[in-house]
Protein backbone atom coordinates (compact mmCIF):
# COMPACT_ATOMS: atom_id res chain seq x y z
CA UNK A 1 0.00 0.00 0.00
CA UNK A 2 2.38 2.63 1.00
CA UNK A 3 4.66 2.02 -2.49
CA UNK A 4 1.48 2.38 -4.37
CA UNK A 5 0.53 5.91 -2.46
CA UNK A 6 4.40 6.97 -2.83
CA UNK A 7 4.25 6.10 -6.90
CA UNK A 8 1.08 7.76 -7.44
CA UNK A 9 2.75 11.01 -5.31
CA UNK A 10 5.68 10.31 -7.17
CA UNK A 11 3.90 10.73 -11.10
CA UNK A 12 1.70 13.82 -9.57
CA UNK A 13 5.45 15.38 -8.63
CA UNK A 14 6.58 14.76 -12.60
CA UNK A 15 3.03 16.16 -13.11
CA UNK A 16 3.82 19.00 -11.71
CA UNK A 17 7.17 19.54 -12.64
CA UNK A 18 6.24 19.41 -16.37
CA UNK A 19 3.65 21.90 -15.68
CA UNK A 20 5.67 24.38 -14.37
CA UNK A 21 7.63 24.02 -17.28
CA UNK A 22 5.10 24.34 -19.78
CA UNK A 23 3.63 27.29 -17.77
CA UNK A 24 7.32 29.19 -19.03
CA UNK A 25 6.23 28.51 -22.74
CA UNK A 26 4.57 31.24 -24.65
CA UNK A 27 0.82 30.83 -25.33
CA UNK A 28 0.29 33.07 -27.64
CA UNK A 29 -3.70 33.51 -28.85
CA UNK A 30 -4.55 30.86 -26.09
CA UNK A 31 -5.78 33.05 -22.88
CA UNK A 32 -9.12 32.46 -21.75
CA UNK A 33 -11.10 29.55 -22.13
CA UNK A 34 -10.32 26.52 -23.64
CA UNK A 35 -11.54 26.90 -27.61
CA UNK A 36 -8.41 24.25 -28.73
CA UNK A 37 -8.69 20.72 -27.01
CA UNK A 38 -5.40 19.71 -28.55
CA UNK A 39 -2.82 23.15 -26.85
CA UNK A 40 -5.63 24.94 -24.57
CA UNK A 41 -5.00 27.01 -21.78
CA UNK A 42 -7.78 27.15 -18.57
CA UNK A 43 -7.75 29.56 -16.08
CA UNK A 44 -7.72 28.38 -12.45
CA UNK A 45 -11.20 26.94 -11.01
CA UNK A 46 -13.06 28.78 -14.12
CA UNK A 47 -15.64 26.06 -14.73
CA UNK A 48 -17.39 23.44 -12.69
CA UNK A 49 -18.06 20.13 -14.75
CA UNK A 50 -20.57 17.81 -13.41
CA UNK A 51 -20.32 14.05 -14.70
CA UNK A 52 -22.87 11.00 -15.29
CA UNK A 53 -20.31 7.64 -14.97
CA UNK A 54 -21.09 3.98 -15.99
CA UNK A 55 -18.69 1.05 -15.72
CA UNK A 56 -16.94 -1.39 -14.12
CA UNK A 57 -16.93 1.38 -10.77
CA UNK A 58 -21.22 0.86 -10.83
CA UNK A 59 -23.51 3.91 -11.85
CA UNK A 60 -22.65 7.16 -10.24
CA UNK A 61 -21.51 10.93 -10.63
CA UNK A 62 -18.32 13.10 -10.76
CA UNK A 63 -17.70 16.63 -10.13
CA UNK A 64 -14.50 18.47 -11.63
CA UNK A 65 -13.23 21.69 -11.93
CA UNK A 66 -10.04 23.04 -13.37
CA UNK A 67 -6.80 23.77 -11.04
CA UNK A 68 -4.46 25.14 -13.63
CA UNK A 69 -4.24 23.97 -17.61
CA UNK A 70 -2.84 20.98 -16.31
CA UNK A 71 -4.83 19.98 -13.63
CA UNK A 72 -8.54 18.95 -12.72
CA UNK A 73 -9.15 17.72 -9.92
CA UNK A 74 -12.44 15.45 -9.60
CA UNK A 75 -14.74 13.86 -6.88
CA UNK A 76 -17.38 11.47 -6.75
CA UNK A 77 -19.17 8.41 -5.76
CA UNK A 78 -20.15 5.27 -7.06
CA UNK A 79 -22.24 2.33 -6.45
CA UNK A 80 -22.93 -1.54 -8.21
CA UNK A 81 -26.18 -2.14 -9.08
CA UNK A 82 -27.24 -5.77 -7.22
CA UNK A 83 -27.73 -7.80 -10.08
CA UNK A 84 -27.66 -11.73 -9.19
CA UNK A 85 -25.45 -14.11 -10.45
CA UNK A 86 -26.33 -17.71 -9.21
CA UNK A 87 -24.44 -20.82 -8.27
CA UNK A 88 -24.95 -24.55 -7.74
CA UNK A 89 -23.59 -26.68 -4.81
CA UNK A 90 -24.30 -29.82 -4.45
CA UNK A 91 -24.93 -31.99 -1.11
CA UNK A 92 -22.92 -34.83 -0.18
CA UNK A 93 -23.85 -37.58 2.16
CA UNK A 94 -20.43 -38.92 3.88
CA UNK A 95 -16.79 -38.49 2.66
CA UNK A 96 -16.71 -40.61 -0.17
CA UNK A 97 -18.22 -38.63 -3.16
CA UNK A 98 -18.09 -42.22 -5.11
CA UNK A 99 -20.91 -42.98 -3.07
CA UNK A 100 -22.56 -39.73 -2.07
CA UNK A 101 -25.18 -39.80 -4.65
CA UNK A 102 -26.27 -43.56 -4.11
CA UNK A 103 -26.51 -42.78 -0.24
CA UNK A 104 -28.03 -39.53 -0.96
CA UNK A 105 -31.26 -41.16 -3.25
CA UNK A 106 -31.61 -44.10 -0.43
CA UNK A 107 -31.46 -41.25 2.41
CA UNK A 108 -33.94 -38.65 0.53
CA UNK A 109 -37.28 -40.82 1.06
CA UNK A 110 -36.42 -41.14 5.25
CA UNK A 111 -35.67 -38.05 5.18
CA UNK A 112 -38.88 -36.47 3.80
CA UNK A 113 -40.94 -39.24 6.13
CA UNK A 114 -39.15 -37.69 8.83
CA UNK A 115 -38.73 -33.98 8.32
CA UNK A 116 -41.55 -33.59 6.08
CA UNK A 117 -39.28 -31.75 3.93
CA UNK A 118 -38.44 -32.68 0.30
CA UNK A 119 -34.87 -32.87 0.02
CA UNK A 120 -32.76 -31.77 -2.95
CA UNK A 121 -28.99 -32.72 -3.68
CA UNK A 122 -28.30 -29.18 -5.58
CA UNK A 123 -28.57 -26.23 -3.76
CA UNK A 124 -28.75 -22.85 -6.03
CA UNK A 125 -27.03 -19.76 -4.32
CA UNK A 126 -27.28 -16.13 -5.31
CA UNK A 127 -24.08 -14.19 -5.74
CA UNK A 128 -24.38 -10.05 -5.98
CA UNK A 129 -22.18 -7.47 -5.99
CA UNK A 130 -22.12 -5.27 -2.87
CA UNK A 131 -19.67 -2.50 -3.34
CA UNK A 132 -20.09 1.41 -3.21
CA UNK A 133 -17.59 4.04 -3.40
CA UNK A 134 -16.51 7.39 -3.29
CA UNK A 135 -12.82 8.81 -5.09
CA UNK A 136 -11.20 11.84 -4.95
CA UNK A 137 -8.84 12.27 -8.19
CA UNK A 138 -6.17 14.10 -10.13
CA UNK A 139 -6.16 14.46 -13.74
CA UNK A 140 -3.02 15.35 -15.00
CA UNK A 141 -2.46 16.58 -18.57
CA UNK A 142 1.13 16.89 -19.34
CA UNK A 143 0.67 16.25 -23.10
CA UNK A 144 0.42 18.69 -25.59
CA UNK A 145 -3.30 17.44 -26.89
CA UNK A 146 -4.88 17.99 -23.62
CA UNK A 147 -7.93 15.38 -24.75
CA UNK A 148 -5.83 12.91 -23.23
CA UNK A 149 -5.11 12.71 -19.22
CA UNK A 150 -3.59 10.36 -16.53
CA UNK A 151 -5.32 10.05 -13.21
CA UNK A 152 -4.12 9.34 -9.72
CA UNK A 153 -5.78 9.38 -6.51
CA UNK A 154 -8.21 7.05 -4.09
CA UNK A 155 -11.51 5.29 -3.85
CA UNK A 156 -13.05 4.81 -0.31
CA UNK A 157 -16.26 2.54 0.04
CA UNK A 158 -17.62 -0.69 1.39
CA UNK A 159 -15.42 -3.38 2.81
CA UNK A 160 -17.48 -6.27 1.46
CA UNK A 161 -17.75 -6.19 -2.17
CA UNK A 162 -20.14 -9.02 -2.77
CA UNK A 163 -22.96 -11.38 -0.98
CA UNK A 164 -23.90 -14.68 -1.59
CA UNK A 165 -26.90 -16.85 -0.04
CA UNK A 166 -28.95 -19.34 -0.81
CA UNK A 167 -31.96 -18.96 -2.25
CA UNK A 168 -35.65 -18.93 -0.40
CA UNK A 169 -36.75 -22.01 -2.79
CA UNK A 170 -33.70 -24.32 -0.93
CA UNK A 171 -34.61 -23.45 2.40
CA UNK A 172 -36.33 -26.43 2.96
CA UNK A 173 -34.07 -28.64 1.95
CA UNK A 174 -31.26 -26.83 3.89
CA UNK A 175 -33.53 -27.22 7.24
CA UNK A 176 -33.69 -31.10 6.21
CA UNK A 177 -29.77 -31.38 6.12
CA UNK A 178 -30.26 -29.63 9.36
CA UNK A 179 -32.24 -31.67 11.25
CA UNK A 180 -30.40 -34.74 9.92
CA UNK A 181 -26.89 -33.12 10.50
CA UNK A 182 -28.39 -32.70 14.21
CA UNK A 183 -29.06 -36.44 14.70
CA UNK A 184 -26.18 -37.13 13.33
CA UNK A 185 -24.00 -35.17 15.80
CA UNK A 186 -26.30 -37.19 18.24
CA UNK A 187 -25.98 -40.61 16.78
CA UNK A 188 -21.91 -39.83 17.10
CA UNK A 189 -22.15 -38.79 20.59
CA UNK A 190 -23.99 -41.39 21.80
CA UNK A 191 -27.25 -39.09 22.49
CA UNK A 192 -29.48 -41.52 20.95
CA UNK A 193 -32.37 -41.95 23.76
CA UNK A 194 -35.40 -40.56 21.99
CA UNK A 195 -37.91 -42.63 24.06
CA UNK A 196 -40.27 -45.60 22.82
CA UNK A 197 -43.05 -46.17 20.82
CA UNK A 198 -45.37 -49.12 21.84
CA UNK A 199 -42.66 -50.13 23.78
CA UNK A 200 -40.30 -50.44 20.63
CA UNK A 201 -37.70 -48.06 20.07
CA UNK A 202 -37.54 -47.45 16.20
CA UNK A 203 -35.35 -44.45 16.12
CA UNK A 204 -32.46 -46.96 17.13
CA UNK A 205 -32.35 -48.15 13.30
CA UNK A 206 -32.65 -44.62 12.25
CA UNK A 207 -29.13 -43.75 14.12
CA UNK A 208 -28.10 -46.70 12.64
CA UNK A 209 -28.63 -45.60 9.16
CA UNK A 210 -27.52 -42.13 9.85
CA UNK A 211 -24.13 -42.97 10.94
CA UNK A 212 -23.57 -45.67 8.94
CA UNK A 213 -24.26 -42.88 5.83
CA UNK A 214 -22.29 -39.74 7.64
CA UNK A 215 -22.49 -35.93 7.64
CA UNK A 216 -24.52 -34.40 5.02
CA UNK A 217 -22.52 -31.37 3.53
CA UNK A 218 -21.40 -29.26 0.95
CA UNK A 219 -17.88 -30.33 0.06
CA UNK A 220 -16.41 -26.86 -0.92
CA UNK A 221 -12.41 -28.17 -1.25
CA UNK A 222 -9.56 -29.21 1.05
CA UNK A 223 -7.57 -27.21 3.90
CA UNK A 224 -4.81 -25.53 2.66
CA UNK A 225 -2.82 -25.86 6.49
CA UNK A 226 -3.98 -27.41 9.74
CA UNK A 227 -7.29 -25.52 11.70
CA UNK A 228 -6.77 -25.12 15.54
CA UNK A 229 -9.46 -25.20 17.89
CA UNK A 230 -9.50 -21.23 19.45
CA UNK A 231 -10.35 -22.16 22.78
CA UNK A 232 -11.40 -24.86 25.01
CA UNK A 233 -14.55 -27.09 24.28
CA UNK A 234 -15.94 -28.55 27.26
CA UNK A 235 -18.85 -30.73 27.79
CA UNK A 236 -22.14 -29.71 28.24
CA UNK A 237 -24.32 -29.83 30.90
CA UNK A 238 -25.16 -33.23 31.62
CA UNK A 239 -21.88 -34.79 29.84
CA UNK A 240 -21.32 -36.17 26.85
CA UNK A 241 -20.76 -39.65 25.04
CA UNK A 242 -18.05 -39.55 22.20
CA UNK A 243 -16.94 -42.40 20.50
CA UNK A 244 -16.47 -44.60 23.25
CA UNK A 245 -14.78 -42.10 25.65
CA UNK A 246 -17.47 -40.72 28.42
CA UNK A 247 -17.03 -37.02 28.73
CA UNK A 248 -18.34 -35.43 32.60
CA UNK A 249 -19.59 -31.66 32.35
CA UNK A 250 -17.15 -29.44 32.58
CA UNK A 251 -14.20 -31.90 31.07
CA UNK A 252 -12.34 -30.75 28.43
CA UNK A 253 -12.99 -32.63 25.09
CA UNK A 254 -10.46 -30.29 22.81
CA UNK A 255 -7.76 -28.04 24.45
CA UNK A 256 -7.20 -24.77 22.48
CA UNK A 257 -4.28 -25.01 20.31
CA UNK A 258 -5.65 -28.67 19.26
CA UNK A 259 -5.89 -29.63 16.09
CA UNK A 260 -9.76 -29.45 14.25
CA UNK A 261 -8.65 -30.43 11.17
CA UNK A 262 -5.65 -31.62 9.25
CA UNK A 263 -4.25 -29.87 6.08
CA UNK A 264 -5.45 -31.60 3.11
CA UNK A 265 -8.52 -33.05 4.76
CA UNK A 266 -12.00 -32.07 3.10
CA UNK A 267 -13.45 -28.91 3.81
CA UNK A 268 -17.20 -29.19 4.18
CA UNK A 269 -19.71 -26.74 4.43
CA UNK A 270 -22.74 -27.31 6.74
CA UNK A 271 -25.96 -24.63 7.10
CA UNK A 272 -25.97 -22.29 9.98
CA UNK A 273 -28.03 -21.90 12.63
CA UNK A 274 -31.11 -20.94 10.92
CA UNK A 275 -30.46 -23.47 8.04
CA UNK A 276 -28.75 -21.17 5.47
CA UNK A 277 -25.60 -21.31 3.51
CA UNK A 278 -23.61 -17.47 3.16
CA UNK A 279 -20.33 -15.79 2.25
CA UNK A 280 -18.62 -12.65 1.68
CA UNK A 281 -15.88 -10.88 -0.17
CA UNK A 282 -14.06 -8.39 1.27
CA UNK A 283 -11.39 -6.31 0.34
CA UNK A 284 -10.00 -3.03 1.88
CA UNK A 285 -11.99 0.28 2.24
CA UNK A 286 -9.16 2.59 1.10
CA UNK A 287 -7.86 1.84 -2.63
CA UNK A 288 -5.26 3.91 -4.77
CA UNK A 289 -6.13 4.09 -8.47
CA UNK A 290 -4.04 4.55 -11.17
CA UNK A 291 -5.04 5.26 -15.22
CA UNK A 292 -5.31 7.46 -18.45
CA UNK A 293 -8.11 8.39 -19.98
CA UNK A 294 -9.49 10.47 -23.45
CA UNK A 295 -12.04 12.73 -23.39
CA UNK A 296 -13.54 15.33 -26.07
CA UNK A 297 -16.94 16.87 -27.14
CA UNK A 298 -20.07 15.17 -27.58
CA UNK A 299 -21.76 17.78 -29.95
CA UNK A 300 -19.70 18.87 -32.57
CA UNK A 301 -21.31 22.67 -32.14
CA UNK A 302 -21.87 22.39 -28.55
CA UNK A 303 -18.83 22.50 -26.04
CA UNK A 304 -20.92 22.26 -22.77
CA UNK A 305 -21.20 18.72 -23.19
CA UNK A 306 -18.37 16.38 -23.29
CA UNK A 307 -17.92 12.15 -23.34
CA UNK A 308 -15.18 10.60 -21.85
CA UNK A 309 -13.29 7.17 -20.91
CA UNK A 310 -11.36 6.18 -18.08
CA UNK A 311 -9.04 2.84 -18.15
CA UNK A 312 -6.84 2.07 -15.14
CA UNK A 313 -6.20 -0.09 -12.06
CA UNK A 314 -7.91 -0.01 -8.47
CA UNK A 315 -5.24 -1.47 -6.24
CA UNK A 316 -7.20 -3.77 -3.34
CA UNK A 317 -3.95 -3.17 -1.23
CA UNK A 318 -4.02 -7.49 -1.27
CA UNK A 319 -5.83 -10.54 -2.48
CA UNK A 320 -9.64 -9.96 -1.23
CA UNK A 321 -11.12 -12.84 1.01
CA UNK A 322 -13.95 -14.73 0.57
CA UNK A 323 -15.45 -16.11 3.96
CA UNK A 324 -18.29 -18.53 4.49
CA UNK A 325 -20.61 -18.19 7.96
CA UNK A 326 -18.36 -20.53 9.48
CA UNK A 327 -15.35 -18.24 9.12
CA UNK A 328 -13.31 -20.18 6.69
CA UNK A 329 -11.59 -17.56 3.77
CA UNK A 330 -12.05 -19.52 0.50
CA UNK A 331 -9.38 -17.91 -0.95
CA UNK A 332 -6.70 -18.20 2.00
CA UNK A 333 -7.49 -21.25 3.74
CA UNK A 334 -8.85 -24.19 1.01
CA UNK A 335 -7.35 -24.95 -1.96
CA UNK A 336 -9.18 -26.67 -4.75
CA UNK A 337 -12.37 -24.61 -4.43
CA UNK A 338 -15.19 -26.61 -6.50
CA UNK A 339 -17.63 -24.90 -9.01
CA UNK A 340 -18.72 -21.23 -9.88
CA UNK A 341 -17.02 -20.15 -6.60
CA UNK A 342 -13.86 -22.28 -7.51
CA UNK A 343 -13.62 -19.67 -10.37
CA UNK A 344 -13.83 -17.01 -8.62
CA UNK A 345 -11.08 -17.70 -6.28
CA UNK A 346 -8.79 -18.50 -8.71
CA UNK A 347 -9.48 -15.32 -10.82
CA UNK A 348 -9.14 -13.20 -7.30
CA UNK A 349 -5.98 -15.28 -6.60
CA UNK A 350 -4.59 -13.90 -9.96
CA UNK A 351 -5.51 -10.42 -9.78
CA UNK A 352 -4.26 -8.05 -7.04
CA UNK A 353 -6.15 -4.94 -9.05
CA UNK A 354 -9.57 -4.33 -10.02
CA UNK A 355 -9.95 -3.27 -13.31
CA UNK A 356 -11.46 0.24 -13.99
CA UNK A 357 -13.12 0.78 -17.32
CA UNK A 358 -15.65 3.87 -17.37
CA UNK A 359 -17.97 5.93 -19.53
CA UNK A 360 -18.58 9.79 -18.62
CA UNK A 361 -21.12 12.38 -19.98
CA UNK A 362 -19.83 15.76 -18.54
CA UNK A 363 -22.46 18.64 -18.60
CA UNK A 364 -20.35 22.74 -17.89
CA UNK A 365 -22.14 24.24 -15.48
CA UNK A 366 -20.10 27.41 -15.37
Amino acid sequence: MNRLIRLALTLLTVFCTTARAQDTLPRAGLEGSITDPIAGYVKPFSHLDVSVTSGSTGIGFDVSMPINDMFDLRAGYAIMPRFTHMMHFGVDVGDDPATSNSKFQRLSGLLEDFTGFKVDNVIDVKGQPTYWNWKLLVDAKPFRDKRWHLTAGFFLGSREIARAVNTTEDMPSLMAVSIYNHLYNRALTGDTDMGTIGGSTPYLEIFDKILEYGRMSIRMGEYKHDVLYEEDVVAPEGGVIIGNDLYMEGDIIHAKGDVMYKAGDAYRLVPDENSMVKAWAYANRLKPYLGIGYGGRLLKNNPNWNVSFDCGAMFWGGTPQIVTHDGTDLVNDVKNVRGKVGDYVDIIKKFKVFPVLNLRITRRIF
